[in-house]
């Protein structure tokens, strides 16, 4: 029965509904409308220079946009302005028209994109987020930020070492990160973006990983092995791990990948004290362990918590011999899986609560994607020429 469900969900979320030529907004509250028909909308993208390109790739990674020559919904044109802006015009029953200013023309055109997405479906969007991810096209991974249309990448270390899983501070002004700088070992640094200045924040015997922050950004989760095996740890964001360091499980287990509740009262992580990972809570202060029933996959791991959906998680789930992106809701107890292809791990939810960015392995190479929660539409992100990239953190500046 279960599977008869998803199957029922999955075919109706990716039906493509037939709004209205020039249709109003309609929001999608994926808390409740799962099994909703998200509406598509066809749209027609007028102009040939570069802003109009830019604005094509970026709508063309939303779930709730299908580009389209003729017949469309909402016919939309970009065009490059003076002074790095654009000239956003949309037709519609209520005609719309705006010069949008950025830092750059690419900034501006993903300003003018997010403005679509309001004035179309009524929500918030993505493309003026940055991500922290890491890349190995020196010959070591090591950590990069750019924007979501990877017109603006800036290389963050130059260690000639492995540097890992970047976590953003919740202002965007520092990223922490697991790397094998200087001592050989797996230790975490922060760097501070402003005056490009690193230190080291835990280096612990043992291996030392993590590194997630706390909504409020007063707090780090991380996995430190200091008592033997790779144990759920917090201490104060200031200055070094030794501030406030707090032992949060207590387990022969192997915890793994913290993340924090929106509100940061809680913890989500991995672990295998049941024999395979599986997903657990606990509150961030300590407490017990509860095991979330996913019942999906002996396989459950890099669990991301959703800030806009404080219901709804995601998390890398052991699929068919393969690694895929599901999400499960706390409020009805299901998960789905919505990654197929490839072998897909290391969610992280986007600001609009729908799409997750994550890391997809074909074979040898890796790259960086979006997916759509709701339709499961998946887009790379950048091309080949920027290396093997992955493990990308999100977030969206003031």
């Amino acid at each position: 029965m279960l599977r008869i469900f998803f199957l029922t969900l999955f075919s109706m979320a990716l039906c493509i509904c037939a709004p209205a030529q020039n249709a109003e907004p309609k929001a999608v509250d994926i808390t409740k409308n799962w099994d909703s028909k998200a509406p598509v909308y066809r749209i027609s993208i007028s102009g040939s220079d570069e802003a109009a390109n830019l604005a094509r790739r970026a709508l063309s990674t939303h779930g709730s946009f299908r580009l389209t020559s003729a017949d469309a919904h909402f016919n939309i044109s970009f065009s490059k302005a003076q002074n790095n802006s654009v000239e956003l015009k949309i037709d519609g029953s209520k005609p719309f028209s705006q010069i949008v200013y950025g830092k750059n023309t690419a900034n501006a055109v993903a300003k003018a994109c997010d403005l679509v997405v309001r004035k179309i479906l009524g929500e918030p969007s993505y493309f003026t987020g940055t991500l922290a991810f890491v890349s190995d096209r020196t010959g070591h991974t090591e950590i990069y930020t750019s924007d979501i249309l990877f017109q603006n990448i800036r290389s963050i270390t130059n260690d000639n070492s492995d540097s890992l899983l970047p976590h953003w501070s919740p202002d965007g002004s520092k990223i922490i990160y697991t790397g094998y700088y200087r001592t050989k070992l797996m230790d975490l640094y922060e760097i501070n973006l402003a005056s490009k200045s690193r230190k080291t924040f835990a280096n612990f015997k043992g291996t030392n990983t993590g590194g997630a922050f706390s909504p409020d950004g007063s707090k780090v989760a991380m996995i430190l092995t200091a008592t033997g095996n790779a144990e759920v740890w917090t201490s104060s964001s200031m200055s070094n791990a030794k501030n406030n360091l707090k032992r949060l499980t207590k387990t022969s287990a192997a915890e793994a990948s913290a993340s924090w509740s929106p509100d940061g009262k809680k913890l989500i992580f991995s672990s295998d004290a049941l024999g395979g990972p599986q997903l657990y809570t606990m509150p961030s202060d300590g407490g017990t362990m509860k095991r979330i029933p996913t019942n999906i996959s002996g396989y459950c791991s890099e669990p991301d918590w959703n800030k806009r959906y404080p219901n709804l998680i995601a998390f890398t789930t052991a699929q068919n011999g393969a690694f895929q992106i599901a999400v499960y809701d706390f409020e009805t107890k299901e998960s789905r899986v919505i990654t197929s292809g490839g072998s897909s791990s290391l969610p992280k939810w986007t600001n609009d609560g729908r799409h997750i960015i994550f890391t997809k392995n074909h074979g040898k190479s890796r790259a960086l994607y979006i997916v759509d929660s709701i339709t499961q539409k998946q887009t790379a992100l950048h091309s080949k020429n920027l290396g093997n990239c992955g493990e990308a953190d999100f977030i969206l500046k003031n």
